[in-house]
């Protein structure tokens, strides 16, 4: 689902990433009134906007590109541009992130592989117009669910890849022990309906590794 637009815009020696925000279809409404009952998305193009430079603005730990300018009227930003790979980071890597992530206080709600990348063995988070401070713990278990099931389907038919990603995650994602108690349970756990079934067997040994 496309509701944003980034471009590479050079400036002398510097390399920036121009971010446009888009409004939404009508024709979207319902699937977002839909995935409301897992996360509370931003909708309207403003209000993604605010959410993504509070997430970049804020002073943590958390790998991110930086704000260079902003302009809300006109709904842009600019931004860092990351050179790094996309699609490709390792489980270790977002383990690690996601780990700052949630302890600083914040959650992703679009937290698909897609969003982050991948550099010195470092994951950047770069989409964050979802991302909002504060709220309950499921929204943690959201995010991690739909990375596994983001991972699941960018190695559909590679089962070692899925492994060693999930296994890294696990060993790297500091609430990984809290997660799995909850991960079969609640709405977030209707995402797994969706598992490759390929996937399946791997994810619950990951989930019910070292479970009494």
């Amino acid at each position: 689902m496309v509701l944003s637009q980034a471009s590479i815009v050079k400036e002398g020696n510097l390399i920036k990433i121009l971010k446009k925000y888009n409004g939404i279809k009508s024709s979207k409404w319902t699937l977002f009134s839909f995935m409301r009952i897992f996360y509370p998305f931003a909708t309207f193009s403003k209000g993604r906007l605010e959410r993504e430079l509070d997430f970049l603005q804020a002073e943590n730990d958390i790998k991110k590109p930086k704000i260079y300018n902003f302009d809300i009227e006109n709904r842009k930003i600019y931004k860092e541009y990351i050179d790094g790979e996309i699609d490709n980071c390792d489980g270790s890597s977002i383990g690690r992130t996601m780990s700052d992530i949630h302890r600083n206080g914040y959650t992703l709600g679009d937290s698909k592989l897609g969003n982050f990348i991948c550099r010195d063995s470092n994951a950047y988070v770069i989409d964050a117009e979802q991302a909002r401070y504060g709220g309950e713990k499921k929204y943690m278990y959201w995010d991690v669910s739909l990375l596994i099931l983001s991972a699941a389907y960018r190695n559909y038919s590679d089962t070692k890849s899925f492994k060693s990603f999930i296994t890294g995650f696990s060993k790297n994602y500091a609430y990984w022990d809290e997660y799995k108690k909850s991960a079969l349970k609640g709405v977030s756990s209707l995402l797994f309906l969706l598992m490759p079934v390929q996937h399946i067997k791997t994810i619950k040994e990951e989930i019910y590794k070292n479970r009494s």
